[in-house]
């Protein structure tokens, strides 16, 4: 997603109640501003009505980021998360794209912050993440979006496997983005962590 992608998703969104799609999307509609406001990866994202320009915090989102967030105003139906995890390959037309997104999410994570996962923890926090138990050997509950969370698994390293982590999905993450929109996703949690890793 870059420049095009977010033509083509403020053409797509254009006209849309931004009343309504707050309510859809779990967002602060201001009308005084123009602008619907919501948490993103531990940060404010604000986007103005109607000409959708998106910033996230003080400063404005990057193109593809930009594009992933209207998109998801523009195609979202207010589904509420069920709590049931899938993986990538489980998102719609995503079996030819899982080796590359597990490469630059879950393997890259797993590298960086191998062999345990205590620095791991803080960056997870970092981004409005807590603490999921069960899942393995320790798990996380990222809020992506208010109606998209997102699971983050991590298993430590023994004296046969190197760590390994995972990403899953709300079984209703396809009511909420399209699945290039998580593989976008991904990769931004991924850097995010990396850059907000503790000491």
């Amino acid at each position: 997603m870059g420049g095009d992608a977010l033509r083509v998703a403020r053409e797509k969104a254009a006209g849309l109640d931004p009343a309504a799609i707050a309510s859809r999307v779990g967002a602060e509609w201001d009308d005084g501003a123009h602008s619907l406001t919501f948490p993103f990866l531990g940060s404010a994202a604000s986007i103005t009505y109607p000409d959708y320009e998106v910033s996230i915090g003080a400063n404005p989102a990057p193109p593809h980021i930009a594009a992933l967030l209207v998109y998801h105003l523009a195609i979202s139906d207010g589904s509420l998360p069920t709590g049931t995890w899938i993986s990538f390959a489980d998102l719609p037309e995503a079996s030819f794209y899982v080796t590359a997104f597990r490469g630059y999410t879950a393997a890259r994570i797993a590298r960086h912050f191998a062999p345990g996962a205590a620095k791991l923890g803080g960056a997870v926090e970092s981004v409005g993440g807590k603490n999921l138990p069960g899942l393995a050997d320790r798990a996380w509950l990222i809020p992506a979006l208010p109606r998209v969370p997102l699971a983050l698994l991590w298993w430590d390293a023994d004296d046969e496997f190197d760590a390994r982590a995972e990403l899953l999905f709300d079984s209703t993450a396809s009511h909420h983005l399209e699945t290039e929109g998580y593989a976008i996703l991904g990769s931004w949690l991924t850097s995010a962590l990396i850059r907000h890793e503790g000491p």
